[in-house]
């Protein structure tokens, strides 16, 4: 068990390098040259009424919310790939990019991207596009498309944006197996106590 511990350990390490090393690749693409575009020119925002409460255990596509997958339903209100952002509460700002059938709740915006633009690509630099300045409400934080979408970002030409995020979807790859592999060995680690308690 303490050898499984150490492991843990280690793969935890692991993947906060994979993790740190993304964010830094996309610091420094966002940072290669100088702001020439506003968010709402390359990318589209809606929003969905979705609830909770509406999505069941089974089903044929997942729905996403603030913590990930909530549930399934039979249909579906993302058909190709989009950014998913959470508008409000505590995780307000944080970004995932999904891709294939799926939907989304009210908690989220759903960004797709505009025509001769990588929508992989500005989900990487939405990762590291700090949304403080366009926070609102003291409670409960809120952000808003309309607020956040005039803000400027550096966005290279399509071929350009293409091969960055092609290179930081491998990187990306590469950390899903670390994680995977943690998961794999939390699930060792349970297994082996729950063993010694019989």
């Amino acid at each position: 068990l303490s050898l499984i511990d150490k492991r843990i350990a280690t793969q935890n390490k692991i993947i906060k390098k994979y993790e740190s090393l993304i964010k830094g690749i996309a610091h420094k693409v966002a940072g290669m040259g100088k702001p020439n575009i506003r968010i709402s020119e390359c990318l589209e925002c809606t929003s969905s009424t979705l609830q909770e409460s509406d999505v069941s255990e089974v089903g044929t596509y997942p729905v996403y919310g603030a913590n990930g997958i909530v549930g399934y339903l039979n249909g579906y209100n993302t058909s190709d790939e989009a950014i998913y952002i959470i508008k409000d509460g505590s995780g307000v700002g944080s970004v995932s990019y999904v891709k294939g059938k799926c939907s989304a709740t009210g908690t989220l915006n759903i960004l797709t991207a505009k025509q001769d633009y990588s929508l992989q690509f500005l989900y990487y630099i939405l990762k590291v596009f700090s949304f403080v300045p366009y926070k609102t409400g003291m409670a409960i934080p809120h952000i808003y498309f309309k607020d956040y979408g005039k803000a400027h970002i550096f966005c290279p030409s399509y071929s350009e944006q293409l091969k960055y995020a092609k290179f930081l979807s491998t990187i990306d790859d590469k950390l899903l197996v670390e994680q995977n592999i943690l998961i794999n060995l939390s699930l060792q680690k349970q297994y082996l106590l729950h063993q010694m308690f019989i």
